[in-house]
């Protein structure tokens, strides 16, 4: 695995210098692929220069859109109110990491909305696509490594054999069902073969992490490409690929220990203790409510400590377990205040990107990510960097510039109406 880690690492800090030269400002999209990377393995390099890599990426973006947060303001409030709690943080090296995943998340929102304006639909298309399709060839190579070097050490929900995900544990797969559903729509609408294939597999390895919330959100986007293709143009490429995945299907499932395995993971999962940790997923919010407005132990509008969780809240009741909501999460981090800038930052990306569709496409684009996001918000964690970037790449589709699918669309309706 050593050697597989190197390889990607030199290739993630390499990269970061070929989009400054030939994507400028798209290098943003590239950001969840980078910091992906840097998930999937173990670094050897420090972690300033991982950090430095990502926030020199975005910076260079802010330069080449000096008035970017003119299109969503509520994320430069909440950015300053970070940057002003963190001064009492009593650790900062323990919330460094989430810290910085959270600067470039709030960054990046305002920063998609004003790039997508600049760019057709089919460039940003074609790069977010390349993208989504590069995080699943690194996820089976990963898969493919850490199986044949038995390579586990977290051993997520006890498995130990089989197919393995090395250093990907909990919310790191979050970002696979977004990047599926990116991959698989390209393969349908070109018609590419790699790409479906490499997101049929992707797809297959999800299915038996046995993580319920990746795995309902792929099944989703599957169902969403359906819709989305289920048109006179492109109900025929629907159909081969429909086709195309009950052949594989056939000859995979009674051919390998597929099936097997599934069963064998679902029982030793033990949905019924996972039951109780759900309940405990949403005491978290009785716990905060006590904590606020019953014993007074921290501020209502600011919170605890910035990021600081764990065992800081329900006196202790759940000892160090952090909390795992989004919503109970930024309440202990910043308080309501802090909560209230965040859900007006969402929110306003989603009114853009509703306002801006035009076509059933783009309102099933808006509806798989509003999917995502309830699901991620429910389960956690919005300090997953790159899969929260890469959700709002993809919901911002309907904002980029138009004019060439117009364009498109209009020569198909005057070759209709010439024949």
């Amino acid at each position: 695995m050593s050697i597989f880690f190197i390889i990607v690492e030199i290739l993630a800090l390499a990269l970061p210098i070929y989009l400054l030269l030939y994507r400028r400002e798209l290098s943003i999209i590239y950001i969840p692929l980078i910091i992906f990377a840097k998930v999937i393995i173990t670094p050897s390099s420090p972690a300033f220069l991982h950090y430095s890599v990502i926030t020199i990426l975005i910076l260079y973006s802010v330069y080449q859109n000096s008035s970017f947060f003119s299109k969503n303001i509520y994320s430069l409030c909440l950015i300053l109110i970070y940057l002003i709690l963190v001064t009492n943080v009593s650790n900062f090296d323990s919330i460094r990491p989430n810290f910085f995943a959270c600067l470039w998340f709030f960054t990046s929102l305002p920063l998609i909305s004003t790039i997508y304006r600049k760019h057709s639909r089919d460039k940003i298309v074609k790069e977010l696509s390349t993208v989504a399709f590069l995080i699943l060839c690194l996820f089976v190579l990963n898969v493919i490594m850490s199986t044949m070097t038995g390579y586990s050490p977290y051993e997520m929900y006890g498995i130990t054999s089989g197919v393995l995900y090395g250093n990907l544990y909990a919310t790191d797969f979050n970002i696979l069902a977004i990047a599926t559903f990116l991959v698989l729509a390209f393969a349908v609408r070109q018609r590419n073969v790699i790409y479906f294939i490499t997101s049929l597999t992707s797809l297959a390895f999800i299915l038996l992490s046995l993580r319920r919330s990746v795995m309902l959100l792929s099944i989703i986007g599957i169902i969403i490409v359906i819709l989305i293709f289920s048109t006179k143009n492109n109900i025929r490429n629907v159909i081969v690929f429909g086709a195309m995945s009950l052949v594989v299907s056939f000859v995979v499932i009674p051919n390998t220990n597929f099936l097997l395995t599934f069963i064998e993971r679902y029982e030793q999962r033990n949905l019924a203790d996972r039951e109780l940790e759900e309940e405990t997923r949403f005491l978290e919010y009785e716990l905060i409510y006590d904590d606020i407005f019953l014993y007074e132990d921290y501020s209502p509008l600011f919170g605890y400590e910035l990021l600081n969780s764990a065992g800081n809240y329900g006196k202790g009741i759940l000892d160090d377990r952090t909390l795992h909501s989004d919503i109970t999460n930024m309440i202990h981090s910043t308080g309501i205040v802090g909560l209230s800038l965040y859900l007006l930052m969402v929110v306003a990306c989603f009114i853009q990107a509703f306002r801006s569709s035009k076509t059933r496409e783009d309102y099933l684009i808006v509806t798989f990510c509003a999917c995502v996001f309830l699901v991620y918000t429910i389960t956690g964690r919005y300090t997953s960097s790159e899969s929260m970037i890469i959700l709002f790449l993809t919901l911002m589709l309907p904002i980029t510039n138009r004019e060439n699918q117009l364009n498109k669309i209009e020569e198909k309706k005057a070759e209709l109406v010439r024949f």
